[in-house]
């Protein structure tokens, strides 16, 4: 099974350095992409009948929860680093990306600073939204999709 990663980082380098441990860990280039405030157009928040900016990754169907915190981050100049490997691969590049010298954004805490401050998640769309997807591994800084067999 093919896995998403994602994290977000407050500046591009330090996206950029988390894109660097990845290539150090044998993740393909080809397979990181980092997306800023111009990946979510007008509005900021997609669906899944308007996914935006998750119709250009594999990992599209992760809950609803996540993909609007991430969005958010982007909206406020944050920079999100999404990388598609091997499931058996998961576990080193999760690693390279937890290390405690890169300043990942620990999203659950963002979230909640967010949401201490009057923001909220959007309405949901569809009632099975959080279902679609399958959130393996669930790290303050780094999360894992499985995304089924590519």
């Amino acid at each position: 099974m093919s896995r998403t990663l994602t994290a977000l980082f407050d500046t591009r380098a330090d996206a950029e350095a988390g894109r660097q441990r990845l290539l150090a860990a044998r993740v393909d280039a080809d397979n990181i992409r980092i997306h800023d405030k111009s990946s979510v157009g007008d509005t900021g928040y997609s669906s899944h009948e308007e996914p935006g900016l998750w119709a250009s990754i594999k990992s599209a169907f992760l809950p609803d929860e996540d993909r609007h915190v991430y969005e958010e981050g982007l909206r406020r100049g944050g920079f999100l680093l999404v990388a598609d490997i091997d499931g058996d691969d998961a576990g080193e590049a999760i690693r390279a990306l937890e290390d405690t010298g890169l300043n990942g954004v620990d999203i659950d805490e963002r979230a909640s600073q967010w949401k201490s401050e009057g923001w909220s998640t959007p309405a949901r769309s569809d009632a099975a939204g959080a279902a679609l997807g399958s959130a393996g591994d669930r790290g303050a800084r780094v999360r894992s999709y499985g995304v089924g067999k590519q």
